[in-house]
């Protein structure tokens, strides 16, 4: 992989993930106003700090897949890395934004975490469930190609 395909394939993903990202941050806020029953309110610039903690974790898998232009790595490494860096990233934004609830207690706490962990695992699931499919029914056109 050259340095322009490099450069494509992180693009491409940092906008696939800030798109993941920007949903999961509306839809957070559309569950928690109708939690609310429309009363729900905020200060202190919370929202802005939220849709930036937003957009730094879609920016943060997103520039995280470059491990996966690495040819020398073994596909669990890259995968393990990249899930390393990211979530490190997300927890890292979750304390500076106040996604995760330090002043709720431990548990409240532990509980986020755990919540943003379960749900990278589950994106994370689901795109290489679809990228291996996609690998398959390439093969198999090649395969018939090739006979």
């Amino acid at each position: 992989m050259n340095n322009k395909e490099r450069k494509a394939f992180v693009i491409k993903n940092t906008k696939t993930t800030v798109a993941i990202a920007s949903f999961l941050f509306l839809l957070s806020f559309l569950i928690n106003d109708l939690n609310a029953e429309g009363a729900w309110s905020s200060s202190g610039y919370y929202v802005t700090k939220q849709a930036l903690g937003a957009l730094g974790i879609g920016l943060g898998f997103g520039l995280a897949s470059v491990i996966f232009t690495n040819p020398k790595l073994s596909q669990s490494v890259q995968t393990a890395v990249y899930l390393v860096t990211g979530c490190i990233i997300m927890a890292g934004i979750g304390l500076l934004t106040g996604m995760i609830p330090t002043d709720k207690g431990l548990l409240r706490s532990a509980l986020a975490v755990l919540l943003m962990l379960v749900t990278a695992f589950i994106i994370w699931g689901l795109s290489y469930s679809r990228q291996k499919k996609l690998a398959q029914r390439i093969n198999l056109e090649l395969e018939k190609r090739g006979n």
